[in-house]
């Protein structure tokens, strides 16, 4: 599979011709477990576009912090600089929290928004701090804050990052090819801290940015970009029920949830996901 590097310096994997379909990954994931969405929609007329997500390829630039709209910013760079025209969007988990971003700051170059597994608006971070079986889910962010997270992350040749795949998608025995290709991502040089500095800038203020704290607060607005959520009901990472009350932060959303699907749904249900995000492109 063919890496691709704008003039930026930003790397990412790309295919087929026609509407352009951006897709952003989170963690513990990486490009190349995507290749039945790049196959998928560029058969159906996309030009897809899967970038590595800042930090993610080891030559990347550090950043100053890795808060998610400063995440989102680098994106828009990579928007800018190898996309012509509007563009749909896909993100999942951290690639979610980063389609937020762009379609609050760019929600004329956006035709149609889909976010997966990180729902959107106060009652995720709400429930971070209030609901306990959220925290219970979420125990690896309070981890990933301490300096000996890289060395627990990194033991038993990456037992911690399979963990995560089996605790998030249960009853689903395929997922250690995928957990793998994330391990290989991982493991390269830097790329590992970097990806955890994404979840150190969320909880740490002194790794945030007091510019985009400010532009943060601007973000009253509802999202304007005709937008679908997708969940899988049991998901191991966020709750699908904190996906209630979304509808308040969007003109138009539409919410779907997969039965017997947990949070890589992209991955558990190609076939069933990928129609349903088509059919939703196409409406």
């Amino acid at each position: 599979m063919q890496i691709h590097k704008n003039n930026l310096n930003q790397h990412y994997l790309n295919e087929g011709k026609g509407e352009p379909l951006l897709i952003l990954h989170g963690f513990p994931d990486c490009v190349f477990n995507y290749k039945e969405q790049l196959k998928f929609f560029s058969s159906k007329g996309y030009e897809v576009f899967i970038p590595f997500m800042p930090g993610y390829h080891e030559n990347d630039k550090e950043l100053s912090t890795y808060q998610s709209l400063r995440v989102t910013e680098e994106i828009i760079y990579f928007v800018d600089s190898t996309i012509k025209g509007p563009f749909n969007l896909y993100g999942h988990d951290w690639g979610a929290s980063a389609a937020y971003g762009i379609a609050n700051l760019i929600p004329k170059k956006i035709k149609k928004l889909i976010t997966g597994s990180v729902p959107y608006g106060p009652n995720l971070m709400s429930a971070f701090l209030l609901d306990g079986d959220q925290q219970r889910r979420s125990w690896y962010m309070f981890f990933f804050q301490l300096e000996i997270a890289e060395i627990g992350v990194q033991a038993n040749d990456y037992e911690y990052i399979r963990r995560l795949w089996r605790e998030w998608s249960p009853n689903w025995p395929e997922y250690e090819t995928y957990a793998q290709e994330a391990i290989n991502v991982l493991s390269k040089p830097g790329v590992l801290t970097r990806a955890l500095k994404y979840y150190r800038s969320t909880f740490q203020s002194e790794l945030q940015s007091e510019r985009l704290n400010n532009l943060q607060a601007t973000f009253t607005d509802k999202i304007k970009p005709p937008s679908l959520y997708i969940h899988g009901k049991n998901d191991g990472c966020i709750a699908a029920t904190l996906s209630s009350g979304m509808e308040e932060s969007f003109e138009s959303l539409k919410i779907l949830e997969f039965e017997d699907c947990g949070h890589f749904l992209h991955l558990e249900k190609p076939e069933e996901v990928n129609q349903a995000m088509l059919e939703f492109l196409r409406s």
